[in-house]
């Protein structure tokens, strides 16, 4: 048994950070994650680095912005050969491994039409994975093959999952998007991607005998559309008493990125509340089907005595819109798509004192994770990086005024923009120039109905954040990678 604790981390896909249902009126059934936040440190106020997965993964892996690791978009993936908290963790003595999606190399069908995993594979072993079982964004599974698809081949389901996930992208990419209309699964029940990868961690689990300790990645497909949870996951909310979301419309000015949002979603800019409440429906079903994956984990874990010697850590990569603001996804820097969720649990729950779990309002970041899960293990810090330790809240009682101070300001980054996040305003730039795009008054305005950009009085705020958080950080752009994204902008048209 390693005297070393083992650490596992849980990374759910476009999870919005309201969607835990340990948080006070929140509708979410995951029984499992509320233990989670029971024993350890829910934090309220985490804010993804990028909204959309590769830029988000790849600041997670390296505990970059993407300012400096050159991700913009999803069009191509990260620098394997560049800073790997995974790689540092395992030169420090650790056994490393990772089961579920990644999206650290580009999944599409871009010039990638029938590509396996398998032929991917040095790239995670690149970034410092052992053990490598890979399943490919579920959209993907359409069109590329991967340990997920070899499974569903071997029983018969690949060509009904596949006719599945082709209907889906036909639909959410027609311009007329019904998300509240997504059926579950054409699978029998358990055998959907996110019960793959649920069922091949508690595989690894029960069959690791290493003395030493492990880092394991646990990367769940959902609740990434398309919502496709068995049946019975949904039968367990009552759609009419959710909560439709936010309905009022973007008002100009509006940001070039909400504007180009917008048009592709006009069927979810003009959904009925009845509508939203479904499509909430099938979003939480697949949490609490998740979740459920989750509690056999910790069951397993505990089942083989590893529990107590295993810091758990759960996020996601960015969130979901759902609907609020007439927008679907994500992709924007919208509170719903950049807000995201974190748990940090200590071995045998052990906050100071034996205090139960609680939440902390501490302004942080993700790039904070790769440095916090480096200082648990005794690896070597990554270079530089922004990212500051989590770990001393662990000492904190909840009631010191430090266990609610975090960073002053965070940064989240996609497109070629920057939005700086503090306690109480929200400014989205174009990162070559600065040229503000998109300003929210929190105090005033919490749930960012008026973009006050344009507004005179405020002009003075504008400069002041752009010299306070986003002035002392331009030496690091990378500035031949933003050059190359633009130049692809401007060949293609695209910005993803």
């Amino acid at each position: 048994m390693p005297t070393r604790p083992n650490i596992l981390y849980i990374f759910t896909d476009q999870m919005r950070g309201d969607a835990l249902g340990s948080l006070p009126g929140s509708p979410v059934i995951s029984p499992n994650l509320d233990g989670l936040s029971d024993s350890g440190i829910t934090f309220t106020r985490c804010i993804s680095n990028s909204p959309l997965c590769v830029p988000a993964r790849v600041c997670l892996m390296t505990g970059q912005l993407p300012r400096e690791n050159g991700i913009w978009s999803n069009r191509s993936g990260g620098d394997e050969h560049g800073p790997s908290h995974v790689r540092n963790i395992r030169d420090a003595g650790y056994s490393t491994a990772v089961i579920g999606k990644t999206h650290l190399w580009r999944h599409s069908a871009s010039g990638k039409r029938g590509l396996h995993v398998k032929e991917m594979d040095h790239n995670l072993a690149a970034w410092g994975f052992d053990y490598r079982l890979e399943v490919n964004d579920p959209i993907e599974t359409a069109w590329m093959g991967c340990y997920y698809t070899d499974y569903l081949e071997s029983k018969g389901l690949l060509e009904a999952h596949r006719r599945y996930m082709k209907d889906w992208v036909r639909d959410a990419y027609s311009g007329d998007a019904t998300p509240w209309d997504q059926p579950p699964a054409p699978v029998p029940e358990f055998d959907d991607i996110d019960s793959f990868v649920g069922r091949s961690t508690v595989e690894w689990l029960q069959n690791y005998d290493s003395n030493q300790p492990f880092y394991l990645q646990v990367q769940f497909t959902g609740p990434h559309d398309p919502f496709d949870a068995p049946q019975q996951y949904r039968d367990r909310y009552d759609a009419s008493l959710l909560d439709a979301g936010i309905s009022d419309l973007p008002q100009p000015p509006m940001s070039p990125v909400v504007k180009h949002r917008l048009q592709q979603s006009s069927a979810v800019a003009h959904a009925t509340v009845e509508q939203r409440q479904l499509w909430r429906v099938g979003y939480y079903a697949n949490i609490t089907l998740i979740d459920e994956w989750i509690g056999k984990i910790l069951a397993t874990l505990e089942g083989t005595g590893m529990l107590d010697n295993t810091w758990v850590i759960f996020t996601s990569d960015h969130g979901e819109m759902l609907g609020d603001h007439g927008l679907w996804s994500k992709a924007n820097f919208y509170q719903q798509s950049i807000h995201v969720p974190c748990i940090l649990r200590p071995p045998k729950g052990s906050l100071r004192n034996g205090v139960s779990g609680w939440r902390s309002s501490a302004l942080i970041e993700q790039v904070d994770l790769p440095v916090t899960m480096l200082d648990i293990a005794g690896g070597e810090a990554l270079q530089d990086s922004l990212g500051q330790s989590l770990l001393p809240y662990v000492d904190l009682d909840p009631n010191d005024p430090k266990a609610s101070q975090g960073k002053q300001a965070v940064i989240s980054e996609l497109f070629g923009e920057s939005t700086i996040c503090t306690d109480d305003y929200k400014l989205t730039v174009r990162v070559d120039d600065d040229l503000p795009r998109q300003l929210f008054d929190l105090k005033d305005d919490p749930k960012e109905l008026r973009n006050v950009v344009d507004d005179d009085s405020y002009r003075n705020k504008i400069a002041s954040l752009i010299a306070d958080h986003l002035a002392p950080i331009r030496s690091r752009i990378n500035e031949e990678q933003l050059a190359g994204y633009r130049e692809y902008i401007r060949t293609t048209g695209n910005l993803n």
